[in-house]
């Protein structure tokens, strides 16, 4: 059978958990065609639940477009992919839609043929870059008016909303805000992981997207239904574990999804043979994970200074301590707060910790502090 807890990925059923509640939410405000800020820690499963709504209401016969900005280093790139993806979640013939393709200004139709002989339709970039955001423009405009035109509701998925900054944001966001609120037939969603950035364009009364929309804050599953998705999986899987076992893995996965699912997926693992789980086995999953990412780990700490060495072992030690405090520089023999503040920063550059809306920094990766933990004894 193979290992239901996967990981890393997009998870798709019957191997997505427990994410009923936020579904209907999101589903009911896109019915409304409404504007949702959805922002949360990463790995919290996001880009995960984006998909799976994607997937519900494309079933629903809603025209849906997913774009990771990500993907996408320059406007140009965006707004070719926002007019395209949207265009072709509304139009689906190929003849139309060079039609289509072909009454825009700043960009080009492309016509493609895949490796079985299909053509399919598209889009050139034939715009510069001092050009790109009348493109973008043109694109987003063109959507309403082809969704209203179709008289068919669209969602627009657009996942790590907040790297919108390296478009050159600010003018980006405010003719996006335009053309958004003139539209009766789409709803969008913008998620992020930047936390503090999301919260800013949202309630930041001189930022464009100022009260656009509701924000949502993605937290972690509800533990009951995700025991109960574990245990049944571990059922089906001829496992024997019980409730209070599954508590103690969200206790050592601090309820973040992926570090469920890899503890899950190492235990799974791990006793493949006895189909035996105890509290023991449990307490060695961090430290089974620990070593099989240890390369990883030893990458990242050739790249980090002694004094970032030390401050990531105190606060591997205390994490919910605050780092400025005489009582965590004595304790742990570090300071003066000038270093820790520049430590810190270079720390949260690399991608190692991040900080908290509550002040506090954690390590993104939950398994590296086993790690620490283990080269020091």
């Amino acid at each position: 059978m193979k290992n239901p807890f996967q990981y890393g990925g997009i998870v798709s059923e019957p191997y997505f958990a427990g994410r009923d509640e936020e579904i209907k939410e999101l589903t009911r405000e896109m019915e409304n065609n409404n504007r949702v800020f959805l922002v949360s820690q990463r790995r919290f499963g996001k880009t995960c639940l984006l998909h799976h709504l994607k997937n519900a209401l494309e079933k629903d016969g809603v025209a849906c477009t997913y774009i990771d900005l990500n993907a996408f280093p320059d406007l140009r790139s965006f707004a070719g992919a926002i007019t395209s993806m949207t265009t072709k979640a509304l139009e689906s013939n190929t003849d139309r839609l060079l039609k289509i393709f072909s009454g825009f200004h700043m960009l080009r139709p492309k016509l493609s043929m895949d490796q079985d002989g299909n053509l399919s339709a598209g889009l050139e970039l034939a715009v510069s870059e001092k050009e790109a955001l009348a493109a973008l423009v043109e694109g987003v405009a063109h959507a309403g008016t082809l969704a209203a035109k179709k008289k068919k509701r669209m969602v627009v998925i657009i996942d790590e909303f907040s790297d919108i900054e390296k478009y050159n944001g600010g003018t980006v966001e405010k003719v996006l805000r335009s053309e958004i609120q003139k539209q009766n037939h789409i709803g969008y969603i913008f998620s992020g992981s930047e936390q503090s950035v999301m919260l800013d364009m949202v309630q930041n009364s001189k930022r464009a997207f100022y009260k656009l929309g509701r924000l949502m804050k993605l937290g972690p599953i509800e533990r009951k239904a995700y025991s109960r998705f574990i245990l049944g999986w571990l059922k089906e899987g001829g496992y024997k574990a019980s409730a209070q076992q599954i508590v103690r893995i969200f206790d050592i996965g601090e309820d973040v999804p992926y570090n469920i699912q890899r503890l899950c997926h190492t235990m799974w693992e791990a006793a493949l043979e006895t189909k035996t789980i105890d509290s023991e086995l449990i307490e060695r999953l961090p430290v089974i994970i620990a070593r099989q990412d240890s390369a990883h780990y030893e990458m990242l700490w050739q790249t980090v200074t002694q004094a970032q060495k030390t401050l990531l072992i105190a606060l591997a030690n205390d994490p919910d301590a605050a780092p400025f405090s005489k009582d965590f520089q004595m304790q742990h023999g570090i300071g003066p707060s000038s270093s820790i503040k520049a430590s810190l920063v270079s720390l949260l550059k690399k991608g190692i910790i991040f900080r908290t809306l509550e002040g506090h920094y954690r390590f993104v990766d939950r398994f590296m502090i086993f790690w620490i933990g283990g080269i020091r004894k």
